[in-house]
């Protein structure tokens, strides 16, 4: 057994040494046989964009200085007062040889750098030209030959000759290291390893030892398996003609989940799109809906991208700070028709339903065919999802009842505010109630959970293509800019969400008679007339993955309307200058006159 030193040996290292040749320089200097030198010269500007002559030439005065380490500086002032700061420094631990140059100027010599660059400099006779270049060899020679000396394995050893006969010419080889370099390799060498001052540490071994360092993992808050079910009013019908279909909802709905948080004013997700229709009621606007995002692949866009499902109906919330006053929010809207008093009218009695039916199906019909891709907001519905700060989930509760949607009452902060009295039934009872329910159910998600794809519709690991809709989709959080949820990113995105929020009249006389208006977004790399609107905005469920354009809804009679909408954007990774959103607006005729033919659109 190897016993502990009693007491450790006495070291001393570089640094106490460099506080000795700090402390006493000239000494130093004088130990290492130090040289002076003086005097006026003549330095010529070495500007590779201009030939040297004559007038390049500026008269300097040059010292020569050593420093704490026994290497040479070569300073350069404008008079003879060297207190000052140098106008230049040409440092010769980096100097390679210095030889006379005759062709440009007469007494003139160059030292050659490292760096293949050259210092061009003249004096005023010839005597005084071969003393600085004797100088400045002497000084070179002395630097190698003490560096090559105090080595102390002796690997240079063998090169010694050549590289004093090489210094006797003027010049250095190309693998001449400078002294520096040798003090610096000899100072590492010279270091005493820690470990060694005790005993015991020499019978661990640590060579199977690796560091265990992972890569960042993607963090998230906690997540939420939102399930949509069923969106059911009491007004239902037969819409096939022989009246032989089920009974379903008479016209199509749209539902727009997302989550707010009432106690820090916030919206926190994106919005996830769902279409519970029936797939024969869906057909009531298949005119207006083109494609499928099965399609997607063949469009250059990345592999993967065609596993989005076609009518998304479950998705993954996540939640960085949980907390009772988070609730999740349904929108529901159905195709443009006219007001929404109007049109929510018959869903609101629960007599003679059966012609009330009808006769809603006959318009919508109407409406679906010439205004399918225009949409307008119908009703709201909201739940809590949390009971407590720590997470759990209110898995019992129900959503609301389905209430009317205001039309003056459409902004984020119109809903915070009826979010706010959502606990208050005396307030609550007010609101104006459609008959029918949604039915939305939350569950917990594991991190790993299969067949998910992203916020941008890329699979992540587990995924197993079941058929359409089996997928879930992530929806993404909107984090809030503080340090506690501050995570590094560990994917790419790259995505822009739009929110028109109001138009306002200012008494332009192309607005004085538009009421229906639509507003329509696209995003473009050019200004141009013939340039055409980018292929980058997310569509709708039953669409293509992206379109051209985003249309938000559209309120009826109202010149002034409020949005609620969200538009998402897929950016290109390669943003100039040209690229900007283009933002129309049409009005939108609701009347369906078959003696006056109005076109649907008018800009």
């Amino acid at each position: 057994m190897a016993l502990r030193p009693e007491k450790l040996a006495a070291h001393v290292f570089e640094v106490d040494e460099d506080v000795e040749k700090d402390e006493d320089a000239a000494s130093l200097g004088s130990q290492k046989g130090g040289v002076s030198k003086h005097g006026w010269l003549y330095k010529g500007n070495m500007n590779s964009a201009i030939s040297v002559t004559m007038r390049s030439f500026k008269r300097r005065y040059f010292h020569l200085a050593q420093l704490g380490d026994g290497s040479y500086n070569l300073n350069f002032y404008k008079d003879e007062n060297t207190s000052k700061e140098p106008k230049g420094t040409i440092f010769l631990d980096s100097c390679m040889g210095v030889v006379q140059n005759s062709k440009v100027r007469r007494f003139a010599f160059e030292l050659k750098m490292q760096d293949k660059s050259t210092f061009l400099l003249a004096a005023d006779s010839e005597a005084e030209m071969e003393e600085w270049i004797s100088t400045l060899n002497k000084i070179l020679h002395s630097s190698f030959e003490q560096a090559m000396q105090e080595k102390r394995n002796g690997d240079l050893n063998d090169d010694e000759d050549h590289g004093k006969a090489e210094i006797s010419s003027g010049s250095f080889p190309d693998n001449f290291q400078t002294a520096r370099d040798i003090e610096s390799k000899m100072r590492s060498e010279a270091r005493l390893k820690l470990f060694t001052l005790d005993p015991d540490t020499q019978k661990l071994d640590f060579s199977g030892i690796e560091p265990d360092v992972r890569p960042f993992e993607e963090k998230f808050g906690k997540r939420v398996l939102v399930s949509c079910h069923n969106l059911s009013f009491n007004l239902q019908g037969c819409i096939t003609e022989n009246e032989e279909g089920p009974t379903t909802n008479v016209e199509p709905f749209y539902v727009v989940l997302s989550l707010f948080d009432v106690q820090n004013s916030r919206k926190i997700s994106a919005d996830f799109h769902v279409d519970l229709n029936h797939p024969m009621v869906r057909q009531m606007t298949c005119g207006h809906v083109s494609g499928s995002n099965l399609e997607i692949i063949g469009d250059g866009l990345p592999e993967g991208l065609g596993l989005a499902p076609h009518y998304p109906t479950q998705g993954v919330f996540s939640v960085t700070c949980p907390h009772p006053e988070i609730f999740l929010v349904a929108r529901i809207e159905k195709v443009l028709q006219g007001g929404i008093t109007h049109c929510t009218e018959p869903y609101m009695k629960s007599s003679d339903s059966t012609k009330v039916a009808q006769k809603v199906l006959k318009n919508a019909k109407t409406a679906c065919s010439r205004l399918g891709q225009y949409r307008m907001p119908f009703a709201w519905a909201a739940r809590p999802v949390f009971k407590d700060a720590s997470g759990t989930l209110e898995k019992n509760a129900r959503f609301s009842a389905l209430y009317r949607q205001d039309s003056s009452k459409l902004s984020d902060e119109d809903m915070f505010k009826l979010l706010s009295d959502f606990r208050k039934p005396e307030k609550m009872a007010k609101l104006p109630v459609l008959l029918g329910s949604i039915d939305v159910t939350i569950d917990s998600v594991a991190p790993d959970v299969p067949n998910c794809v992203t916020s941008s519709y890329i699979p992540v690991r587990n995924f197993e293509k079941n058929g359409p809709g089996s997928a879930l989709l992530e929806v993404e959080e909107f984090v809030p800019c503080i340090a506690k949820c501050a995570q590094p990113f560990t994917i790419y995105k790259n995505h822009l969400y739009v929110y028109p929020k109001h138009l306002k009249y200012d008494g332009q006389k192309s607005f004085a008679k538009a009421r229906n208006i639509a507003v329509c977004v696209e995003f473009k790399d050019s200004d141009d007339d013939e340039a055409q609107p980018l292929k980058c905005i997310y569509g709708r469920p039953g669409g293509p993955l992206f379109t051209k354009q985003a249309y938000a809804a559209v309120l009826h009679h109202q010149q002034n309307p409020e949005f609620y909408d969200e538009i998402k954007i897929e950016l290109p990774t390669q943003l100039h200058e040209k690229h900007h959103l283009l933002f129309n607006f049409y009005h939108v005729s609701c009347e369906n006159n078959s003696k006056k033919k109005d076109a649907v659109e008018t800009p």
